[in-house]
């Protein structure tokens, strides 16, 4: 049900989006599960294993193109924002998580489609530490922080070009890596802690 909500929400948002190939602004919706493995490992494709603990997350965030292609290479940066609401599967109360982040995305158009690839940057602030984590931590003798670094990997394609639908062009299905960490102690002084999510989404570029 509130996948279905989420959705919904989303779908509000981006109803009047533009048609236009190129657009400045993004709205995205994800749904993610909590996973075993490290963030190396997930964007290596070495591992997918879901948590034990099977925690999930669900998303909204908003994106602005703030470069596009720069020095003329297929690269363009967007500054996003979102929020995110934890599933924390009776572990602990359910909490939300602000982002603020910068966005790299790579474009490579090929087999009549757009496919891409992003990387993100920023800082998360989790209402109350994950479970994920905060089991890591205990387990580590690692400090536990509400704020942390945030991370993400990502790669699309466009599902309007794909069934060649021009009124779904923009729209991109995708898979996410959601990351928190402390980047070596930088962030409250947590060293080897964080928490993964593999994660779905769509896109909607206007």
């Amino acid at each position: 049900m509130k996948f279905f909500i989420l959705f919904i929400l989303f779908f509000g948002v981006v109803s009047n989006a533009s048609e236009t190939e190129e657009n400045d602004y993004s709205a995205r919706a994800f749904w993610g599960a909590s996973s075993a493995s490290d963030f190396d490992q997930l964007y290596t494709f070495q591992g997918f294993n879901t948590s034990s603990y099977k925690t999930n997350v669900y998303g909204l965030d908003i994106g602005y193109k703030v470069i596009e292609n720069i020095f003329d290479w297929p690269f363009d940066i967007y500054a996003k924002a979102g929020v995110s609401y934890f599933d924390e599967n009776y572990h602990q109360s359910n909490f939300f998580e602000a982002v603020l982040c910068f966005k790299l995305i790579y474009k490579l158009n090929a087999f009549d489609n757009q496919f891409r690839i992003g990387f993100a940057e920023g800082g998360s602030y989790a209402y109350h530490v994950p479970w994920v984590e905060a089991q890591e931590a205990i387990a580590e003798d690692d400090n536990q922080a509400n704020f942390l670094n945030y991370l993400e990997f990502s790669f699309d394609f466009d599902i309007g070009r794909l069934i060649h639908v021009n009124s779904m062009k923009n729209l991109y299905l995708g898979y996410l890596i959601k990351h928190r960490s402390g980047f070596h102690g930088a962030y409250g002084g947590v060293s080897d802690g964080g928490s993964n999510y593999n994660s779905i989404y769509l896109e909607k570029n206007f």
